[in-house]
């Protein structure tokens, strides 16, 4: 005969143990069941629906202080606040100083002299910008109806100083136009466009243009 400590650990072996016939008492099913249940059911309850986390995540207006670091152009200027950011403002768009402007966007024909107006109208804004801000401590808002980011990484907001809206100046001194996208000031901005236009300022000038 052979022993069980003669088998090899290689050797298929199994071993069965005899389970007794436990009958089952009328009734535990059922409580065990609801005890599931329930338990799951709490679990469930405890887990914030996609609803419940879209509206966590809504976006809120930010309002806080920076120092002015230093004014790029007309519509976008680098801060400091808690380390180095660049601010694009919120809603306006002026002429491009560094690069090639597109006069479509301001509804102006696609001559050299109108390229060369905005290049002009496009260093105006820059130096009232810097004029306002350089060496001042601001306010940035960032607005629930827009992305807080923009394409380039830039937080996009509006800068205030002094209780004074600088996009709200650009627009009346018709060195910016309002940019079409979702904000909460766009009506108001609009109003101030349209008003400037009808004044021919800045870029709205007949030196711009037919």
């Amino acid at each position: 005969s052979t022993s069980l400590l003669n088998i090899p650990f290689s050797s298929p072996c199994f071993f069965f143990f005899p389970q007794k016939n436990k009958r089952k008492k009328p009734g535990r099913t059922k409580k065990k069941i609801f005890k599931v249940f329930f338990a799951a059911h709490s679990i469930l309850s405890a887990v914030p629906t996609a609803m419940d986390i879209s509206r966590s995540e809504k976006p809120v207006s930010e309002n806080f202080t920076a120092e002015t670091v230093e004014v790029i152009d007309g519509d976008t200027v680098d801060i400091q606040n808690n380390g180095r950011d660049t601010v694009r403002i919120l809603g306006i768009d002026t002429p491009e100083t560094s690069s090639q402007n597109i006069p479509g966007e301001y509804f102006l024909e696609n001559t050299s002299r109108n390229r060369r107006c905005l290049r002009e109208m496009g260093e105006k804004a820059t130096d009232f910008a810097r004029e306002k801000l350089t060496d001042r401590e601001i306010k940035v808002i960032t607005d629930p109806e827009s992305d807080r980011r923009g394409d380039y990484g830039r937080l996009l907001a509006y800068i205030e100083y002094n209780n004074t809206d600088l996009g709200e100046e650009l627009l009346e001194k018709g060195y910016a136009r309002v940019y079409n996208s979702s904000f909460t000031r766009i009506d108001r901005y609009r109003e101030i466009e349209t008003e400037s236009r009808e004044e021919g300022r800045g870029i709205w000038n007949q030196s711009c243009g037919p």
